[in-house]
């Protein structure tokens, strides 16, 4: 049975865009090409976080679950993580 793939998004709003959002978007750039073959990820215009006062800029959808002050380092640990689940 083929394992469904890990569904990222990533906001792209204006306090997550400047706070680091942006950069997330060069995923090609620094995660390892096997954890990325096991993803879908885009970039979405906002995930409303910000409203609901939930964390820190930028945030993350991973399988649905909210992440806040994502940097690209933690961005790669979530992504292993979810991969392996």
């Amino acid at each position: 049975m083929k394992k469904n793939k890990v569904k990222v998004r990533i906001c792209l709003g204006t306090a997550c865009f400047v706070q680091g959002g942006a950069d997330l978007l060069l995923y090609n750039d620094f995660l390892d090409p096997e954890i990325l073959a096991e993803c879908e990820i885009e970039g979405c215009s906002c995930l409303e976080q910000c409203k609901v006062g939930g964390g820190q800029a930028p945030f993350v959808e991973i399988n649905g679950k909210i992440y806040d002050g994502v940097t690209q380092d933690v961005f790669c640990r979530l992504l292993e993580e979810a991969v392996k689940e």
